[in-house]
């Protein structure tokens, strides 16, 4: 009976913490949760008049008080962003820029030198504080005039003080905050925290099976026409006459209904023909049901264009590295095509992703998307036809295993942002598997180059394989602790148009819209506009590690990883050891993102506005449209994958140091400067030059006829 009544109340205690804990503390003191509330979720802000339409909120809690009121923080958890920014409309934000010192009246006056900022949008311009919860979950509170720097990362309680309340939006005259809350980037209910009776709508969810023809060619013309309003370069890696041909290819394949994850496929297949990694689709997969998900009993797999069986049952071990002619009857070479227009996620023209796909893409793209069967009929190169059925249940696992390099391929998340060891006294080893690094990490990471140099470490391992990016503000913070000169961040900028879009997203195109790029100028083609100035970055004066660098990549280096692979190649700064980066190098659309969400099959599509060009010199060295290129190329082996003998690109590297073997390059001159040339502005002095050369030319030639 003792025992039962302790555990009651160990119950009871527990229950009473959970409460405390999901129970958000009111930001505004001495005042009671609800209080001062201007507008709930599904109100409507504004007046709607014949220029202007009012604007729904959806998720947000916005609550007024007196400026300069203190503004307190609702929840225990850590800094998860902050920054300053001004609303071009309810929907739609404009983060100008990083955080400034804390006296926000002093600051203002340095606001004015920001391009496009206006009196009227310095005084609407707050601080977005995002605070991340124990449960995974970031609430947002906009509106805060700040009173001291935050750094992302550092711990924050429930009651610290965050602010004082300022102005948060043109619409709404009266100063006040905002609370928004996300979990795994989707909007959920601000008001059920604080005991309050809510007013959210979480968002609607499709459980349409099937589209019509006419609602998938809908969905595919909307799609269409928000890629050509926003997205620029959409012809840079597959011509327009290709792409049109490839499109109505998709659209014959399309009979009186399609099931709407084969829909889904498609339209990531056309995405895909773009070649551009940072488009997608980032709505969750939708699966068909009864979808085979066994694995098949033999995988076959291309290594140096040769198709073989790399894993299998053992039952079939006799089977491994055989070469395979034809699967299912398909050749090997048309099977290769296939498989590699379903893979996606290739940037420009990339191989290494798309050699890896090949490698262990089988079971999803081909038996799950293609075949949607994992029987195989195989004949194989020595003549021999044979039937393969699925695992069975009974079956051990295919050999050789590759846990340890799928584990980093497909876990990221559970695995720090960053490792660092001390390999011996001479080698060090940092492995950055993301630069999504807070404030905090960063100066752990310059500690770490500090130890480096008083250490005298005279070789640096930096393993940027598995990371697929961050902030350029993040990349190019850690590159500065290397770089021994200036290096350029990028040339120029282009978009298609300088405001007036019509698929920017949720936002409506209000007048601010209209001129979202303001400083481009048009480009002499008459196809977009350029922003063309050269952004540089000096090294740290501080921190600056000197000793000999080798950079590891392969094709799961994306995004700022490959900038940086690039910074390091191009100043000669260290070697590449590995295979080609995942992104392409000379230029990306990587900045300013909007979602389109396809209206019958709610598909919402990631959609870059803005391409950015960082070299324009074509050589061997950095053939357009590649990634960044090895030094010290290492080949996809079995061996690799299974980890047979370690991490191989790994051992190679400090096999390479053993030996003193490094790379210094002596610059040649260039090959082509011809990568977006077009991307300059228009300059009348060029016409004049022009015309006054035709004129000498006509004269000289009278002259000549005379």
């Amino acid at each position: 009976m003792r025992k039962n009544f302790q555990i009651f109340i160990l119950m009871l205690l527990a229950s009473n913490f959970a409460f405390a804990q999901d129970t958000f503390l009111w930001p505004i003191p001495n005042k009671k949760a609800g209080d001062d509330i201007l507008y709930r979720p599904q109100d409507y802000i504004g007046v709607a008049d014949a220029q202007t339409q009012a604007e729904l909120n959806f998720g947000e809690l916005i609550i007024g008080a007196p400026l300069g009121t203190p503004v307190l923080c609702p929840v225990d958890g850590k800094i998860s962003g902050a920054l300053l920014g001004y609303r071009n409309s309810w929907s739609c934000s404009s983060i100008a820029f990083a955080q400034q010192t804390g006296n926000f009246e002093q600051d203002s006056l340095l606001f004015l030198e920001w391009d496009n900022m206006t009196q009227e949008k310095i005084h609407n311009t707050s601080l977005h504080i995002g605070v991340q919860t124990s449960d995974g979950k970031t609430v947002w509170i906009d509106g805060i005039r700040p009173t001291r720097l935050f750094k992302t990362g550092e711990k924050i309680h429930q009651g610290d003080t965050l602010g004082t309340v300022g102005y948060l939006y043109k619409k709404i005259k009266q100063p006040c905050i905002c609370i928004s809350i996300s979990k795994n980037s989707k909007a959920d209910d601000p008001m059920t925290p604080f005991g309050l009776k809510t007013t959210f709508i979480p968002p609607k969810v499709n459980n349409k099976t099937q589209l019509t023809r006419e609602e998938a060619q809908a969905d595919i013309d909307g799609m269409m026409a928000a890629l050509e309003d926003a997205f620029p370069g959409l012809y840079d890696y597959t011509p327009k006459e290709e792409f049109d041909n490839f499109l109505k290819q998709k659209m014959a394949e399309i009979g009186e209904t399609i099931d709407i994850s084969d829909f889904e496929m498609m339209a990531r297949c056309i995405i895909d023909k773009i070649r551009d990694s940072h488009t997608t689709v980032i709505s969750p997969m939708k699966l068909k049901n009864g979808v085979n998900s066994r694995p098949t009993s033999v995988l076959a797999g291309w290594f140096n264009d040769t198709l073989r069986i790399w894993r299998a049952v053992p039952r079939y071990k006799e089977y491994l590295s055989k070469e395979v002619v034809s699967i299912n009857g398909i050749p090997a070479d048309s099977l290769k095509t296939l498989m590699l227009e379903y893979c996606g996620f290739t940037d420009g023209f990339v191989k290494s992703y798309g050699d890896l796909t090949l490698i262990y893409g089988m079971d999803f793209y081909y038996c799950n998307q293609i075949a949607k069967d994992a029987k195989l009929t195989i004949t194989f190169a020595d003549g021999e036809t044979r039937h393969f059925e699925a695992m069975t249940r009974k079956d051990p696992s295919r050999e050789p295993m590759w846990k340890e390099y799928s584990h980093r391929f497909q876990h990221l998340d559970e695995m720090a942002n960053f490792d660092f060891e001390k390999l011996s006294d001479t080698v060090a080893y940092l492995a950055l598997h993301t630069f999504e690094l807070d404030d905090l990490e960063m100066e752990q990471i310059g500690e770490i180059f500090a130890n480096l140099i008083a250490d005298s470490i005279p070789n640096l391992i930096l393993d940027i394989r598995f990371n697929y990016g961050g902030p350029e503000a993040t990349v190019e913070g850690v590159y500065a602790h290397l770089a021994q000169k200036p290096f350029c961040t990028s040339l120029r900028k282009i978009v298609n148009k300088k405001g007036g879009y019509q698929c920017f997203g949720s936002c409506p195109v209000d007048g601010d819209l209209e001129d979202v790029y303001p400083d481009y100028e048009p480009l002499p083609n008459g196809e977009g506009f350029v922003k063309d100035e050269p952004e540089w970055r000096n090294p740290d004066s501080l921190v600056n590690y000197k000793g000999r660098l080798y950079v590891l990549t392969n094709e799961t280096s994306f995004s700022a990883s490959t900038c940086f692979a690039g910074w390091v190649k191009k100043q000669n700064r260290g070697v590449i050891v590995g295979r080609e980066t995942g992104s392409a190098y000379h230029q990306m659309k990587a900045e300013n993102f909007t979602q389109y969400v396809l209206p019958n099959s709610v598909i919402a599509i990631q959609i870059p506005t803005i391409k950015v060009v960082f070299d324009t010199v074509v050589n061997e060295r950095f053939p357009f449209g590649r990634g960044v290129l090895p030094d010290y190329p290492v080949n996809f082996t079995p061996e690799e994958l299974s980890f047979a003998h370690g991490d191989s690109i790994l051992n190679y590297t400090q096999q390479l140091i053993r030996e003193g073997k490094y790379i210094y390059y002596v610059e040649p001159e260039p090959e082509t400067s011809s990568v977006e040339e077009d991307a300059r502005p228009f300059r009348w002095w060029w016409v004049a030059i022009g015309v006054a050369a035709i004129g000498l030319a006509a004269v000289a030639v009278g002259k000549c006829k005379s």
